[in-house]
């Protein structure tokens, strides 16, 4: 045998970036009509998009705060984990546990996000248009729902959504701080198993698209950690997806659930 063993090629995986490096974000933006290539996977995205759409990942200094660019912000979590880890087992709960971040993550690509990191067992994802942050959050519940619903007490997940919007902290190697991020996070916990629950900020962003007939007034809440009350609202999702847009489609119809 020769002394120089044949050398298999490793792999080359998108998201391989140096882990010094800052997000791609922080760096000075190109010059204009100068192509901006996705820093973590080469993809170029369309013109004024703010996250790869091959990856998900934030691109360019124009989500930094001081540009006046706020982030929405969602976090996502499983109601009642910790029982239900309890009663179905770790292996059974690992399985479930798979077939929900794929759920997540194949709509937090289908609707530009930037999946932030992982909580557990939810999400923190941000998102530089509300709209598709609203969007996002529709389709995960119609998705977990309807999976919960086909497998009955084998797959007993039911997902709590919390949304506001505002400025953030954006850290190297991509995560995000700030009140913004914790509101959301105390926003989600005002909510059970099924809801999207959002700050009149946001509510306020996604208007008039979203008119406030689909929203349910919580009222003013005080917050865990947070000095002043919050106005809530809880969005009617189910309603929202079986409505007619403008051409005389339903939204089911215009961004159907994928199985």
């Amino acid at each position: 045998m020769d002394d120089e063993s044949e050398q298999v090629p490793q792999p080359s995986l998108p998201w391989q970036v140096d882990d010094d490096a800052p997000p791609s974000w922080l760096g000075v933006p190109p010059a204009d009509g100068e192509p901006r290539a996705c820093a973590f996977c080469g993809e170029v995205p369309p013109p004024r998009s703010s996250f790869c759409p091959r990856c998900g990942r934030a691109l360019t200094a124009a989500l930094l705060p001081s540009q006046g660019d706020a982030l929405s912000i969602v976090f996502t979590d499983i109601e009642d984990s910790t029982f239900l880890t309890d009663r179905l087992g770790d292996a059974s709960w690992e399985a479930i546990i798979d077939e929900h971040n794929d759920i997540i993550r194949e709509e937090i690509h289908t609707h530009a996000g930037f999946e932030v990191k992982l909580t557990g067992d939810g999400f923190l994802i941000a998102f530089a248009d509300p709209i598709q942050a609203l969007h996002c959050a529709t389709r995960i519940q119609a998705r977990v729902t309807t999976r919960a619903d086909e497998r009955g007490s084998s797959w007993p997940v039911h997902v709590r959504v919390g949304i506001h919007r505002g400025d953030v902290i954006l850290r190297p190697g991509g995560d995000i701080l700030g009140r913004a991020v914790n509101m959301a996070s105390r926003i989600m916990d005002k909510g059970r198993g099924g809801d999207i629950v959002a700050s009149a900020i946001f509510v306020e962003a996604v208007e008039p698209k979203i008119p406030r007939t689909f929203w349910t007034d919580f009222g003013d809440r005080r917050l865990r950690g947070l000095s002043d009350r919050v106005r809530m609202f809880r969005f009617e999702w189910p309603a929202y997806i079986g409505a007619e847009d403008g051409s005389g489609e339903t939204v089911s119809e215009l961004t159907p659930v994928t199985q």
